[in-house]
């Protein structure tokens, strides 16, 4: 039996992409959304889990609001990490053929289906987001380095236990050169206003927190 805070977690995705592709029938958006949960739902995830996807969805209701639903970026946000695996360095290129793969069911033209396409590969964080679509998207995703201590928290054990295979000192360090990378981007990690005020100063603290937890962890491990 379902978990009742499951339940209402999963109809709320489903209203989400309902709201996202209303044209759909009703059955081929319900094959579709259920395949999208089952990737977002698999074993390995601690992290990129279904409550990524809700809250990063909350986020995009928050700011944009029914009125204002961008389709594309709601659809990237459902597609960026339907396939995720810890041990692969491809993620987000095999979500972005997925992506392709079902909105060619769903029938989207060829300009929606590119533009999620674009969405997907800049979740990478490996280049500047340019549009705005694509600025939305990027503060959405790096909002959980904003949110409150306890919730960093529970994202840091998060990923953890989805590197559960790779050593601590290895962790450890590879880890904080990320973070250090993040600490030295300082507010410009968000490219909206709306991202910069809402996170960028709580992502420092948690940052800065983080870094100095991690260093003090590598001391403990000694010289090697």
């Amino acid at each position: 039996m379902n978990h009742p805070q499951e339940s209402s977690a999963v109809n709320r995705l489903r209203a989400y992409w309902a709201r996202s592709c209303p044209a759909l029938p009703a059955a081929v958006s319900a094959q579709l959304f259920a395949r999208v949960l089952a990737g977002w739902s698999e074993p390995q995830r601690a992290y990129h889990t279904t409550q990524h996807l809700l809250e990063s969805l909350d986020l995009l209701d928050a700011w944009r609001g029914v009125r204002d639903w961008p389709k594309a970026v709601a659809l990237a946000l459902f597609f960026h990490d339907v396939v995720y695996d810890p041990k692969r360095s491809d993620n987000e290129d095999m979500s972005a053929r997925i992506a392709r793969e079902m909105l060619a069911q769903m029938q989207a033209g060829p300009e929606l289906a590119q533009a999620i396409v674009a969405l997907i590969d800049v979740t990478k964080h490996a280049a500047t987001p340019r549009t705005e679509d694509e600025k939305l998207i990027v503060d959405i995703d790096l909002a959980i380095l904003g949110a409150t201590p306890q919730r960093y928290a529970q994202y840091q054990a998060q990923v953890r236990q989805e590197y559960a295979h790779v050593p601590e000192a290895l962790f450890l360090r590879g880890r904080l050169a990320v973070r250090e990378a993040f600490v030295r981007t300082g507010p410009g990690l968000y490219h909206t206003v709306r991202g910069r005020n809402a996170f960028a100063g709580a992502a420092a603290r948690n940052l800065a927190a983080e870094v100095a937890q991690l260093r003090a962890a590598i001391g403990d491990l000694g010289p090697g």
